[in-house]
């Protein structure tokens, strides 16, 4: 079944982009087109994540924020803003161990965590700063930058580390929500991970910086990443491979590759023994596709510097084709389904 409502945040003037905030649309049962019923002024909201009868959103400015609104018969209304623990918040998300919000701050190079709460007024953020460290890349490895976090089947949560190609696993009690770390785990140097999806038992990671996925294993001795593969067509021609963002679904993997503009497909090949390769590499609808969402046998791609949201339809693969429809909208940076 086909979601009804989708939330669309976007760069805003803060950051030199041209979005509003969040955009809510809302489709009614048996139609097929997208209305926007509500946009909701809010600085640089990068990322969004929906908890019972809230929306939140890492306002990703010097200052750091996340903001909370309640979801009152299908509006958004704003509630609490809460700092997010550093400078530059990118990712936000919801730990189910301890109920809490978990958030990366990519400058300041820490990670946070506070109460899911949107009508608490005085929410307070622990905050964890990375280890120091950096990377081979100089211009964009010369501290940590905390990018990402997901969490693990197991009960703990999973924070990368762009700047120092490092990602580490911290548990967050779940009576103080006070967070600490258990590990810490190497990626190859100059990868950059950005972002985390689960593929059956296997932990994927983009890296940014390398354009390669990386597919990790887990035992009962931690992480160890069993290979890497090009995140999109080698043979084909195109421009600098910086990954984004990445989902499994129903067997596939999608990886977002800004630069080239593209959305990659990646299967299980025999020829590969089993391994993941890429299966093929499609345009993006437009410029520089931040992050992605599936729903209704379509693929919701946000293209940050195009302007728009293309719906790209599954083929009986699973391969977007060519956009149906282009939602336009300032600077689009996170798309949520509802």
């Amino acid at each position: 079944m086909s979601a009804r409502r989708l939330y669309v945040s976007g760069y805003t003037p803060t950051s030199g982009g041209t979005g509003a905030g969040i955009t809510v649309f809302d489709r009614p049962a048996g139609d097929a087109d997208w209305r926007a019923v509500q946009v909701v002024e809010a600085d640089d909201p990068s990322f969004l994540v929906l908890t019972e009868g809230a929306l939140h959103a890492v306002s990703e400015t010097t200052e750091g924020r996340v903001l909370s609104y309640t979801v009152s018969a299908g509006e958004l209304v704003a509630s609490s803003v809460a700092a997010s623990g550093g400078a530059a918040p990118c990712h936000i998300a919801l730990d189910p161990a301890s109920g809490a919000l978990v958030v990366t701050n990519y400058t300041a190079g820490t990670f946070a965590v506070l109460s899911a709460d949107a009508s608490d007024p005085a929410r307070l953020s622990r905050v964890l700063a990375l280890p120091v460290g950096r990377g081979p890349v100089l211009d964009r490895q010369g501290e940590p930058h905390a990018h990402n976090v997901t969490p693990t089947p197991w009960g703990t949560v999973l924070v990368s580390d762009l700047g120092t190609d490092r990602f580490f696993e911290v548990r967050v009690d779940p009576v103080t929500l006070e967070p600490s770390y258990l590990r810490a785990y190497a990626m190859p140097a100059g990868s950059g991970p950005r972002h985390f999806a689960w593929h059956g038992e296997q932990l994927l990671i983009t890296g940014e910086l390398d354009g390669r996925l990386h597919v990790l294993s887990h035992s009962d001795d931690g992480f160890a990443v069993d290979y890497s593969v090009a995140a999109y067509d080698t043979g084909r021609p195109g421009g600098e491979a910086l990954l984004s963002h990445v989902e499994s679904v129903g067997g596939l993997v999608y990886v977002a590759v800004r630069g080239r503009d593209t959305i990659t497909v990646l299967a299980p090949s025999e020829a590969a023994g089993g391994r993941l390769s890429v299966l093929a590499e499609v345009p993006c609808g437009g410029s520089w596709p931040r992050h992605f969402a599936l729903d209704g046998g379509a693929l919701y791609v946000a293209n940050q510097l195009s302007h728009t949201v293309a719906v790209l339809p599954l083929d009986e693969r699973g391969v977007p084709g060519a956009p149906t429809v282009q939602i336009e909208l300032g600077s689009p940076a996170c798309v949520l389904f509802a």
